[in-house]
């Protein structure tokens, strides 16, 4: 009677095979997961803080979001973004931001020109700054990190630089959704 089966040197091929395979697959699928995971989590900022920008215009009954009172104050995050923790810029940022593009530390956020700021960690696990700008005290500058402390800490990638426009939504988000979408970063956590 005779027995069928593999042989040592057949299954040595398959199993050498079946590596090479999820070799070449695996890290794109961990790249593609990672976007994944930043676009929701800038989605849910952007939308969170669209969200408080029209509240404060509603409550105000106001159409300039730099005219509001919260605004003026300087405790539109604390008021309008509920659950979120007041945090210092050192302790809600990372140190150093590199650049997508370059790979230098390009941008630091406690250097960069804000006066009259207010920063907080949201229950989303965002940090999100905003201030006037110490050049132009009409326009309420801010700095966004969808994970806050978390890497990669890369501008364009899950670092942004924000603005209100006048009614309350807020600039950029379309261009910063395509950029994580269609860009192929390299993303080193």
């Amino acid at each position: 009677m005779l027995k069928r089966g593999f042989t040592l040197a057949e299954v040595l091929i398959t199993m050498g095979v079946i590596g090479v395979v999820a070799a070449l697959t695996i890290p794109s699928l961990s790249a593609n997961y990672q976007k994944r995971v930043l676009t929701t989590q800038l989605q849910k900022a952007y939308a969170e803080l669209s969200q408080a920008g029209s509240m404060a215009l509603s409550e105000e009954m106001s159409s300039d979001i730099d005219r509001t009172r919260a605004f003026r104050d300087n405790n539109f995050l604390q008021t309008y973004l509920t659950k979120s923790t007041s945090c210092g810029i050192s302790s809600c940022f990372a140190q150093a931001y590199k650049s997508q593009w370059r790979g230098d530390n390009d941008y630091e956020p406690t250097r960069f020109p804000m006066t009259s700021y207010s920063c907080v960690r949201s229950a989303a696990g965002y940090s999100v700054c905003f201030g006037k700008l110490s050049y132009d005290t009409n326009l309420n500058y801010g700095i966004l990190d969808v994970n806050g402390t978390k890497g990669p800490n890369k501008m364009g990638v899950d670092f942004y630089r924000i603005y209100f426009k006048k009614r309350g939504g807020l600039v950029g988000y379309q261009q910063e959704l395509i950029n994580i979408l269609e860009n192929d970063w390299n993303i080193d956590f």
